[in-house]
């Protein structure tokens, strides 16, 4: 079988010719029309200029556009516009855009975690639709609506950072900071301290802490007025105005600091030995007489009940206070009489009785 042969057909040289040119035509025809003829764009997908002062790092052409967290279509191309001006052409889906209009914002962010950028659209009031071949302006007033937060320019800003703050002079500053921290650390074990056994021991609630000390610091502001009042009147006190009796003001201090005070720790060191023992058992009285009261609360009631009623018992003579006594005999007969016949005898202003 020659090499032109097909099984089962009938085919001679002439006529593989043939065939082989009509295919190579028919080839050549389709490659034609398929280049001459215009592509026709989807009538869902329109193309919108966006022209900004800068380029986010790793925007470029198949970048993805996003509308709140949405890809709604990609870049298509990135051209130079101008002097400081760049225009990025968006191939957008128009079902996809939801009545985003010209007043709009962008940003140039990381599209997942491995830091590839994103172009995320920002949808605001006002503005008209966008609409094919809307062109946006993003520049001179509007550049505060372009905004790159891509990972290029997050480490950009962390060196500026590092390089302006993290200097030689805040390091020593941080190294003494440090340092003189740990003075600080016996008031601050204080503090804490202090809290933890507040914590532990409150038995009222903190409004009611907070309002009594608060009542106790009302006297605060008048005891300095009146410091500083005193301080004040020393120095425009009339007695004090003549020498000699500044002198002898100033005079005080150093007798009170050379004279007093050694004298009375001379005193008191020289009685410890003797009256030192005493203080225990003072304190072992006061605590058995503490002791010895069962119910404060109740005795203070009956000290006062007892106070009052002497105070009822005695009312004002002639000669002072008078004890006002009655006493019933009539069970008596023996002392009834002698009694009643005393009481007749005494002077008709009367007597103590």
């Amino acid at each position: 079988m020659p090499a032109y042969g097909l099984p089962g057909s009938e085919v001679g040289p002439l006529k593989a010719r043939l065939l082989g040119v009509c295919a190579l035509a028919l080839a050549l025809i389709v490659a034609g029309v398929w280049r001459v003829l215009p592509e026709e764009e989807s009538a869902e997908e329109i193309g919108v200029v966006l022209i900004v002062g800068h380029v986010g790092d790793g925007i470029g052409p198949g970048t993805d556009v996003r509308l709140d967290g949405v890809r709604v279509g990609s870049v298509s191309g990135i051209d130079f516009a101008a002097q400081g001006r760049r225009q990025i052409e968006l191939s957008l889906a128009r079902s996809e855009l939801f009545g985003l209009t010209s007043a709009l914002s962008i940003d140039y962010v990381p599209g997942n975690l491995f830091g590839i950028s994103a172009l995320e659209l920002h949808p605001d009031a006002g503005g008209a639709i966008l609409a094919d071949g809307s062109t946006v302006d993003l520049t001179a007033g509007q550049a505060d609506r372009v905004r790159d937060a891509t990972l290029a320019s997050l480490l950009s800003y962390t060196g500026d950072l590092t390089e302006e703050v993290l200097t030689p002079q805040l390091t020593q500053l941080l190294h003494t900071f440090s340092r003189d921290l740990v003075a600080f650390t016996p008031l601050l074990q204080a503090i804490g301290t202090t809290a933890r056994s507040y914590t532990e021991t409150a038995q009222l609630p903190p409004s009611v802490l907070f309002d009594r000390y608060g009542r106790a610091l009302a006297g605060v502001p008048p005891m300095l007025t009146g410091g500083l009042t005193v301080l004040h009147a020393s120095y425009n006190n009339g007695y004090l105005a003549e020498q000699e009796h500044l002198d002898k003001f100033a005079y005080m201090w150093p007798s009170i600091q050379n004279e007093l005070l050694p004298a009375v720790t001379a005193l008191f060191g020289t009685a410890q030995p003797y009256f030192g023992g005493l203080l225990p058992i003072v304190t072992m009285v006061l605590d058995r007489v503490s002791r010895s009261v069962s119910d404060p609360a109740g005795s203070a009631a009956q000290s006062t009940e007892l106070m009052d009623r002497l105070d009822r018992a005695f009312r004002d003579g002639p000669n002072g206070p008078v004890l006002d006594a009655r006493v019933e005999l009539d069970l008596v007969p023996g002392l009834a009489a002698p009694l009643s016949e005393m009481v007749g005898q005494l002077p008709a202003g009367g007597g103590p009785r």
